[in-house]
């Protein structure tokens, strides 16, 4: 009977470990580049919002100087949850607010998930996303 006890309790703590930490999120890597070509480096700093059809759920990301991000949705880069999303991208927060902001690098479209026309899915596994984008004029 302590043998039956000691094996159930094991499988209990196995099951409730191997939930603990598993959103259902699969890893995303992407990459913004311009169409036209030129360097992508001016977007240094802007945030990538992410939102699953029907605002259930979004991931967040940040752009590199390269152009790359990684999705965070319940903890940094942990990815996002499969699905298809809208995606909006803004510049970064002005640090000093005597000064005016600065101006976008991009239109402002992109600044919103209902007029910036950028989707991407997210499957299960490794994911790998390239969004491309028109330079402000």
């Amino acid at each position: 009977m302590a043998t039956r006890l000691l094996v159930y309790h094991c499988l209990v703590s196995l099951l409730l470990l191997a939930g603990c930490g598993d959103k259902g999120t699969a890893p995303v890597n992407g990459k913004v580049k311009f169409k036209d070509g030129s360097d992508v480096s001016v977007l240094k700093g802007y945030s990538l919002t992410f939102e699953a059809d029907g605002g259930k759920t979004s991931a967040v990301g940040e752009l590199d100087r390269d152009g790359t991000f990684k999705l965070s949705t319940f903890g940094a880069n942990d990815g996002a949850m499969p699905g298809k999303y809208r995606v909006a991208i803004n510049p970064p927060n002005n640090p000093d607010p005597d000064k005016p902001p600065t101006r976008s690098k991009l239109p402002a479209k992109y600044a919103n998930l209902e007029t910036s026309g950028l989707t991407a899915e997210v499957k299960p596994g490794q994911n790998n996303i390239e969004l491309e984008l028109d330079k402000a004029p």
